[in-house]
């Protein structure tokens, strides 16, 4: 459906979507991929189990892509908001 919608829309107003987007891990490496083909700034909230909340535990880590190459994230603390371009 967000293809239909993004296939449709005139360049001029392409030019000015951006994409958020929640759920399931699938999901938003699929939207992520989307957002990528349609060269669209995207941001995932992403879910992962949180033991402690406060960075502590570092259960909730995730490996990002920084400038500087890889990168371990605590979702707790650093996110849950991300650049899908750096998650996927």
């Amino acid at each position: 459906m967000a293809r239909v919608y993004l296939d449709n829309l005139p360049k001029e107003d392409l030019a000015q979507v951006e994409i958020y987007s929640c759920g399931p891990h699938p999901m938003l490496e699929a939207v992520a991929k989307l957002a990528e083909e349609y060269d669209l700034p995207c941001q995932v909230s992403l879910e992962e189990y949180m033991a402690c909340a406060v960075g502590g535990c570092a259960g909730c880590v995730v490996e990002v892509q920084s400038e500087n190459g890889a990168a371990m994230k605590r979702v707790c603390v650093d996110g849950p908001i991300f650049d899908a371009r750096t998650v996927f």
